[in-house]
């Protein structure tokens, strides 16, 4: 289990305590970012028990990791069927993939697999990924994928984890109905101007957690103009990104997005976007040097609402409308210790 699986415990006492220090050593204090009473729903008020929600008969995720915290984790009713918490491969054997015509083969395979990832692969094109799969460096290696790909579509159940992913664009695509996909501890970089992992289409259930997204003009975008009524819901969380201008992420249509704890950093531009009627909660996250925290669409706005943010030379947060609460458990680390914990924590090798 690494330690992107268990509450790491900043550096920092309290909050109190760094602007405390920061008055007395006659430093700017950072902004806390304030929420309106009238534009959310209150605090959270988590569960007793496995703070991630997922069910407590569920099996581990993989080898080396925890439980996914957020929607990932949540049960989900569809065409009569109960699917539970993401666990990936787990159920299956572990095999190992060194080149891309293998890496295709084992994720294209009906049953179940943990698939090791040994080296550079270079990928060519799009590479599908099917259910019950997880995708994670072997042991002890790098693990890196060089252009193309991944393609997450009609698939359920799928893990994404400890990958260095080096792409002309887009580096995950889920979409097609997907859900039950956790995209964790990897490293993305080199997307331009598409966004590094897209969301749409009808996927749903959805956790992107203690990635490094760097390198590119684009780190996420959830949702679409043409996305149908079906909402995709996605949680947010721990990951860093930076220097990248915008869609961090762009949320737009149906789209349910819960951002938290998550270190913004050099971002000229914004992080978060919420536009097309889609609704963002955004809370207990650092942003520093970042143009503006949370923007709404200018023509069409979707709902933003923000709480227990630090902003740090950064805009204040457009807010609009009104966002729930996420119906799961879960905890938040201190947002003053967030930059120790995601940088010491997010990204590939961890």
């Amino acid at each position: 289990m690494t330690v992107r699986s268990i509450l790491i415990i900043g550096t920092a006492a309290t909050l109190c305590a760094v602007l405390a220090a920061c008055a007395a050593s006659g430093e700017t204090s950072p902004e806390i970012d304030p929420a309106p009473v009238e534009a959310g729903v209150g605090t959270p008020t988590p569960e007793e028990g496995d703070e991630s929600g997922a069910p407590p008969d569920a099996e581990p995720s993989g080898p080396r990791w925890g439980t996914p915290v957020g929607w990932a984790a949540q049960p989900l009713e569809r065409e009569g069927e109960t699917h539970s918490a993401v666990t990936g491969g787990a159920a299956g054997e572990t095999v190992t993939a060194d080149d891309a015509d293998t890496l295709a083969e084992h994720l294209a395979a009906e049953e179940p697999l943990v698939v090791e990832v040994s080296g550079r692969i270079e990928l060519d094109g799009a590479v599908r990924v099917g259910s019950d799969k997880t995708l994670i460096a072997a042991a002890e290696e790098t693990a890196e994928l060089v252009g193309g790909r991944l393609v997450v579509e009609e698939a359920a159940n799928v893990v994404i984890s400890d990958l260095t992913l080096d792409a002309d664009g887009t580096a995950v695509s889920v979409r097609g109905g997907s859900h039950h996909v956790w995209i964790d501890g990897n490293t993305l970089r080199g997307g331009r101007d598409e966004a590094l992992i897209s969301i749409t289409d009808g996927a749903d259930h959805v956790t992107v957690s203690w990635n490094h997204f760097r390198d590119s003009e684009a780190a996420l975008g959830v949702g679409g103009r043409e996305d149908g009524p079906d909402p995709i819901r996605v949680s947010v969380h721990h990951n860093l990104f930076e220097g990248i201008d915008t869609r961090n992420p762009r949320v737009r249509g149906a789209a349910r997005a819960h951002v938290f704890n998550n270190f913004y950093r050099g971002t000229a531009g914004h992080g978060v976007e919420s536009g097309y009627g889609a609704a963002v909660l955004v809370e207990g996250n650092y942003f520093d040097g970042v143009g503006i925290s949370v923007t709404v669409d200018p023509e069409v706005p979707g709902s933003a609402f923000t709480r227990d943010n630090l902003l740090v030379d950064t805009g204040q947060p457009e807010l609009f409308g009104t966002v729930d609460d996420p119906p799961y458990a879960y905890e938040l680390d201190d947002t003053a210790d967030v930059p120790d914990i995601v940088t010491a924590t997010a990204g590939a090798g961890r």
